[in-house]
């Protein structure tokens, strides 16, 4: 965590804001939720599921384009398919998989 993140605004007896530290069981309890936010990979199966769906016409027979292109996209939607098990924590996953043009 960084300084200004152990801290805490509160207002003293004047009404005043003041910056206090975050005490011992105030700083467990936010790493607790940064790591079980982070280790919850739901978001990214969710966006690789919407992006796969947003591309499904690639892959039906009577798509516009070339079977170049379809292979393409085919490999596109391939890598998007193994995404998830590149990582098993959010902030560990790279960059997705480039969309065809």
């Amino acid at each position: 965590m960084s300084e200004e993140e152990m801290n805490k605004l509160i207002q003293d007896e004047d009404g005043e804001w003041i910056t206090v530290p975050l005490d011992d069981d105030e700083r467990a309890e936010i790493l607790a939720e940064r790591e079980a936010y982070d280790n919850d990979i739901s978001p990214v199966r969710h966006r690789r599921n919407a992006l796969l769906i947003e591309s499904d016409w690639t892959q039906m027979a009577d798509s516009p384009l070339t079977d170049e292109k379809k292979a393409e996209w085919a490999t596109y939607r391939q890598e998007l398919r193994d995404f998830p098990s590149t990582a098993t924590k959010q902030s560990e996953f790279g960059d997705w998989p480039t969309q065809p043009e």
